[in-house]
């Protein structure tokens, strides 16, 4: 599925927001905690960027609850992310435009054969506890991650990508040794689980010893209740980190998110119709900060009745893309055209015709036959839309099943999102060649649409082995024409991070608010 995890619903959704599976599906875990918070001292002084005079600029987000499992290299669900991403940093983060930027690495380089990617690493960058971050601690990191007995949902965004990570000759930076070329892995260290740790680091035990490189210091964790951070002076670019800390707090549902934005407790909120139907919009800031993931509709090719492509192709034509804009996303989105390209990917297919609703060629390619199949979702919203659309549609007949999260992502053989007729699950954005070896590959661990096609997999092995920018548009041509002819997955849309944001909040974000940017906040500040 992202960027290094599984498919997640974001729960604003999303990044609908759930999480953002996949990048990374977000299954929130069950976990019974006592009340009291969770004191956290030994990870390095906080910087004390308040006065006697002046309060504290303290950017404050709401979050769902995020589970027991807390911990940046086994952490899948996003709001879990959010807390160890504050005070982690990774080597590369991906900006609003689609387009790389340094973080605790400077400069990545592949060898001549494509088989070597050399990540030179910044000098001076500290561990919150002043020790200094080293390209043993970069190795070891991406060892555990891809070890054989690894629990990291990072572990799948590597798989049959790279073999091993070792410090170069003068310990300046990283070698990654890949099994095969792979053009993009720099957008592979951008992942949820690919933060940097200290070698010899165990994963479990990050709350009561939160160890990171990044902008803040994780001060308290109350479970039920929210985390506290502090400006950490050892960052690297403290000089551009405005504020003097974060406050993330936890609530049940969106209406208690919604209420507490209105009062003033937290600076943002995921601009859904709910959020605009009850706000006046116009006392906020509207922020978008690019795309972040797609809603497939995943059509199991192993049963009826989408073992039949004029069935599949039929339910393609049928969609009113632009309406699921409107009714799912509230404008917050673009629509799609079958393929896995992100509008903001450096490559863009070229040459398929842009599908729309088109009921007489539905009405051809059913030639009269009437389709019954159930929509299975956790996404009530787009489930519900999609179903009064096509039972709008001569030919179909189409019923609802709207799981819960565990539900639907249940452990297990027969796991609805993976087994079901027709499934809808978000995906985060991600390099194209990801989706292929995790849902469209014989094998792949999540290929709900039970769907292979060599020549795909042949095309998306050359794409990867190539850096000549005429050969990538060729592959990417190919690639996106299967795709789109075969309809393993219908891709509709492509949702952007649109939020609502306190007018007290200035400066630009980099990127989504998420794990691709490390949750940047250098440049923001509170007036």
């Amino acid at each position: 599925m992202t960027s290094s995890t599984a498919p997640r619903e974001r729960r604003v959704p999303r990044l609908p927001r759930l999480p953002r599976i996949p990048g990374f599906r977000a299954i929130a875990a069950a976990v019974t905690v006592g009340a009291l918070a969770v004191a956290l001292s030994a990870c390095g002084a906080p910087a004390a960027g308040g006065t006697a005079s002046a309060a504290p600029a303290i950017f404050k987000v709401g979050i769902n609850d995020p589970g027991g499992d807390i911990d940046p290299t086994t952490v899948a669900d996003y709001n879990a992310m959010i807390v160890t991403g504050l005070a982690s940093d990774g080597l590369v983060g991906v900006d609003a435009k689609g387009g790389l930027f340094p973080r605790l690495g400077t400069k990545w380089e592949p060898s001549a054969d494509g088989l070597t990617w050399t990540v030179t690493l910044r000098e001076g960058a500290k561990f919150n506890d002043g020790t200094p971050v080293t390209a043993k601690d970069v190795a070891a990191t991406f060892e555990t991650i891809i070890a054989p007995d690894s629990t990291s949902p990072g572990k799948s965004s590597f798989a049959g990508v790279l073999d091993h990570a070792a410090p170069n000759s003068d310990g300046t930076a990283v070698d990654f040794t890949l099994i095969r070329p792979f053009s993009d892995f720099p957008r592979l260290l951008s992942g949820a689980n690919v933060n940097i740790l200290p070698a010899g680091y165990k994963p479990g035990d990050w709350l009561k010893h939160p160890i990171g490189a990044g902008q803040f210091v994780l001060d308290s964790y109350t479970p039920g209740q929210g985390a506290k951070y502090s400006k950490n002076k050892d960052y690297w670019d403290a000089k551009d980190i405005h504020l003097d800390g974060v406050e993330l707090k936890i609530y049940a549902d969106p209406q208690a998110t919604l209420l507490a934005f209105q009062a003033g407790e937290i600076d943002r909120i995921g601009l859904t119709s709910e959020v605009r139907s009850a706000v006046d919009v116009s006392k906020y800031d509207t922020v978008s900060s690019g795309y972040n993931k797609f809603d497939g509709i995943f059509l199991n090719q192993s049963v009826a009745p989408f073992n039949d492509p004029t069935i599949r192709e039929a339910l393609a034509w049928a969609i009113d893309r632009k309406a699921l804009v409107k009714d799912v996303y509230d404008g917050a989105a673009d629509v799609a055209n079958d393929s896995v390209y992100f509008p903001n990917y450096d490559v863009q297919p070229k040459g398929l015709e842009q599908r729309e609703q088109n009921l007489p060629k539905v009405a051809q390619l059913l030639n009269g036959r009437t389709v019954s199949f159930t929509i299975t979702t956790a996404n009530q919203l787009y489930g519900e839309v999609l179903q009064q659309q096509l039972n709008a549609v001569p030919g179909f007949d189409v019923k609802l099943s709207v799981l819960t999260s565990p539900q639907y992502y249940a452990d297990g053989d027969d796991s609805p999102w993976l087994n079901a007729p027709l499934t809808i699950t978000n995906w985060a954005a991600r390099t194209p060649s990801q989706y292929v070896g995790l849902i469209f590959t014989t094998g792949a661990a999540w290929n709900a649409s039970h769907y292979s096609n060599p020549t795909l997999e042949q095309a998306s092995a050359a794409f990867d082995a190539t850096t000549d920018n005429a050969e990538r548009q060729k592959y990417v041509n190919e690639i996106a024409g299967i795709e789109w002819k075969d309809l393993a997955v219908i891709v509709p849309t492509f949702a952007r991070a649109e939020v609502l944001q306190n007018k007290r909040i200035e400066g630009t974000f980099k990127g989504v608010f998420d794990f691709p940017t490390g949750f940047a906040l250098t440049g923001i500040s509170i007036k």
